[in-house]
């Protein structure tokens, strides 16, 4: 069989393009007969480290591809003959929609789906009402057109299948992994100049109004003013809704002191590492997540993770984070209060995230996934 995998997204930091080069690189460490090509663009590719297996060909495609535009249009209308030419028998489009024409080249086609939001919070979705429509449009279609879909966690598989109304035997989930650097034990050297690493909690999220940032900072001005503390609060965003960052940083402005809110922009996740060993607590407050990969980043560096209760991140993070109603910033700042000043939960909770983090491999993650790709 020849699969090929699509593998070209945004070159901006975000959970599709951790995916995208953690799988790529596990795929080198793995043993395999089928010859696999993987589209992809120079910029993805010089991130991952590889080996000479004869198995796997990349094939580049130029980086304008990078716009979710002209990504679209090359999907939909261009990618089916270039895998005609191939002789490809299967396509896997971890990309949350793929070519919808695929049975009339009889290809097979298998979708991975990273996100619900568009049935669950289509309001809160960044950018503009006709791109988030068509992006919905796509995404439905691309699920209804699959052979089999495969999410991130039984929490995801539940809510697509219950959403859609779809065939649950051909829905399957896969947990992700965490990535390589957060599970080497040795000292790491990437610190950020002039940053002061004490007396800091940390969140590391997209600007998006469904991670609920305001009520974020609600609590935590709750702590401050009950505690009277020398805590600092660093936000690690990507800005994806500008109007959202604005009206964030206008509450700041009202309610917090100089450099008591921290904003780092996309920042360069080498230096995620000694954030997340250096911090008080990391906290994310989202609304809706098929599996959320940064609580685990942090478990593993021995930082204790406060969480909200919805969507998956239960399930995912289990009894090794302390949890909150994300719309209640009362029971933010008791979470906060919690974890500071309870010393034995504190460890307790350290200790079981340290054991529980390390169920979650990528090597795991690619392989049962190529087992799906060979039925």
């Amino acid at each position: 069989m020849v699969i090929a995998i699509d593998m070209i997204g945004t070159n901006l930091g975000s959970g599709t393009k951790t995916y995208n080069l953690n799988f790529c690189e596990n795929l080198h460490q793995l043993n395999f007969k089928n010859k696999i090509y993987i589209f992809i663009t120079r910029n993805y590719l010089k991130n991952i480290d590889q080996n000479n297996n004869l198995n796997i060909k990349y094939i580049i495609k130029s980086k304008f591809l990078e716009n979710i535009f002209l990504r679209i249009l090359w999907m939909q209308l261009i990618l089916p003959f270039e895998l005609r030419l191939l002789r490809v028998n299967h396509l896997f489009s971890p990309m949350n929609m793929g070519p919808i024409s695929l049975r009339l080249f009889n290809i097979k086609f298998t979708l991975g789906l990273h996100s619900n939001l568009p049935w669950i919070y289509f309001s809160k979705m960044p950018g503009n009402f006709l791109r988030n429509f068509l992006t919905k449009i796509l995404m439905e279609i691309s699920i209804r057109f699959c052979d089999r879909l495969i999410v991130d966690s039984e929490y995801a598989k539940k809510e697509i299948i219950r959403l859609l109304k779809i065939d649950e035997k051909k829905v399957f989930f896969i947990y992700l992994g965490i990535d390589k650097k957060y599970l080497i034990e040795k000292n790491d050297e990437n610190y950020l100049e002039n940053f002061e690493y004490r007396d800091y909690a940390i969140s590391v999220l997209s600007c998006v109004r469904y991670h609920n940032i305001i009520n974020l900072l609600k609590g935590f001005k709750l702590l401050k003013k009950e505690k009277n503390i020398k805590l600092r609060f660093v936000l690690v965003l990507q800005i994806l809704d500008k109007k959202y960052f604005d009206e964030i940083k206008k509450f700041i402005e009202i309610n917090f002191q100089k450099n008591e809110i921290i904003f780092l922009h996309n920042l360069d996740s080498k230096f995620l590492v000694n954030l997340y060993k250096n911090s008080k607590f990391y906290i994310f407050s989202s609304y809706c997540e098929v599996f959320g990969l940064t609580s685990l980043e942090a478990m593993s560096q021995g930082c204790p993770v406060i969480i909200s209760n919805r969507s998956a991140l239960t399930e995912i993070n289990s009894d090794a984070a302390e949890y909150f109603n994300p719309d209640d910033e009362v029971e933010i700042k008791d979470s906060m209060h919690k974890i500071l000043f309870e010393e034995n939960f504190r460890n307790k909770i350290i200790k079981k995230a340290k054991i529980h983090c390390k169920k979650f491999n990528w090597k795991k993650t690619v392989s049962r996934t190529l087992k799906i790709l060979n039925y």
